[in-house]
């Protein structure tokens, strides 16, 4: 792994849009390569960036796009000769970026513009475009809620997936008690799910998709990033071990065996630049234990969550946008390609969930060869609230894990 550069970089600084793990591995990444302090903008943050060394928390009262552009206009003035490098990896924080970028020409941001992201993240018609480009997607339908015409049943056989088509427009949603993601088993329960969402004021799409059987095991990740000149200049992916099944989570990996991937990689890469695409993406997808398909589920506009598996692999990500945005240069493709064991949760409880003889035992010859990473547990970052902070957060997880997925299912619900 490389270590923290000597001297900081101090031509730019990272403006980082939100407080989860997912943020503080984007500012342990700049760390690792560039050796600066990253900037949290948001109201709390975990305690792991609240408490940490490598970051400089400025608190917002929320995340209306007036007050976010304020805030990193002041963060411009404190010093307008370095560049403000401003990126998220929160879905409900994209069109904050997208507003910053359009108000303030000094900012540089690894995000795709607003009419890529239309074509590529509303999960409808990223399934035509994977259909256009020769990718598998499931089988679906288009629920559009406005209005209170009459809903058709769903003519996919059951049990079926409902999800939003657009993160954004639903993020509200999940705080007042909606789920992430739906395992519906009969039309009652799809038409209770539509009449209380237009009862609660929401007039977006949703998608019902096909179940594509198989655990947390079948999923995938793979991460890219397109250069200014649509150039791919990096490529990650990893075989998930284990997702997060709270119902504001579901679907978010806490445990991967980093893979190389290179057809799909191209094939992610071709897709993304037929579009015009620009930036970090983060592709989910699930291979159908039936058939062997790997069928593509969606696109997300950052570089996803879980981002510092492609670090630990061998590329540091930040490397992608830094060198690209802030210093104008065209970097030879990077590919991260070397197998590590990813996790957010503790051993004991990764072991548990994991069935797959093969792939437990890629799982323990890993820990045994001591590639085992946890993008919270930081070598240049260890106070003893921090250190308290990691061990909090993991046994949150043993107890969420018991109370939402106590056993491994063949469906992941």
């Amino acid at each position: 792994m490389p270590s923290p550069s000597t001297i900081p970089a101090r031509d730019f600084v990272p403006v980082i849009l939100g407080g989860d793990i997912g943020a503080y591995a984007l500012g342990r990444e700049f760390h690792e390569a560039y050796g600066c302090t990253s900037i949290c903008l948001v109201k709390q943050p975990i305690g792991a960036i609240l408490h940490s060394s490598i970051f400089r928390h400025v608190p917002l009262d929320s995340l209306e796009p007036d007050e976010v552009i304020a805030a990193v206009e002041r963060i411009h003035e404190e010093d307008p000769a370095r560049t403000i490098l401003f990126l998220t990896n929160s879905e409900a924080c994209i069109p904050d970026v997208l507003a910053v970028r359009d108000a303030l020409p000094y900012v540089r941001t690894p995000t795709p513009s607003r009419d890529v992201i239309d074509q590529v993240s509303h999960k409808d018609r990223f399934a035509e475009l994977c259909r256009e480009h020769g990718l598998d997607a499931p089988a679906s339908e288009t629920v559009r809620l406005a209005g209170t015409d009459a809903i058709a049943p769903c003519e996919l056989p059951f049990p079926v997936v409902a999800k939003p088509a657009f993160s954004p427009e639903y993020a509200g949603y999940m705080s007042r008690g909606f789920k992430k993601v739906y395992f519906v088993e009969r039309q009652a329960q799809l038409d209770e799910l539509w009449r209380d969402l237009r009862a609660a004021g929401f007039a977006g799409t949703f998608i019902v998709q096909e179940l594509i059987g198989g655990d947390d095991t079948y999923m995938d990740s793979v991460t890219l990033y397109i250069d200014s000149n649509g150039r791919p200049t990096l490529f990650g992916g990893a075989n998930v071990l284990l997702e997060d099944h709270a119902p504001s989570m579901l679907g978010n990996p806490v445990a991967m065996i980093t893979t190389s991937m290179p057809e799909v990689w191209q094939r992610c890469a071709e897709m993304l630049c037929a579009v015009g695409y620009r930036g970090y993406a983060n592709f989910d997808v699930k291979r159908d234990p039936k058939t062997g398909r790997m069928l593509f589920l969606e696109v997300n506009p950052r570089i996803g969550r879980n981002s510092y598996y492609v670090c630990a692999a061998g590329v540091n990500p930040m490397r992608a946008c830094v060198e690209d945005l802030v210093r104008g240069r065209a970097l030879d493709p990077m590919r991260a390609e070397n197998e590590i064991l990813y996790t957010l949760v503790p051993l004991r409880l990764l072991r548990h969930y994991v069935r797959d003889d093969q792939l437990r035992a890629r799982m323990e010859r890993l820990v045994h060869e001591g590639k085992v990473f946890d993008p919270q547990r930081y070598d240049k970052d260890r106070s003893i609230r921090r250190v308290a902070d990691v061990l909090l957060t993991e046994w949150n997880q043993v107890r969420k894990f018991k109370r939402y997925y106590p056993e491994p299912t063949n469906t992941s619900f």
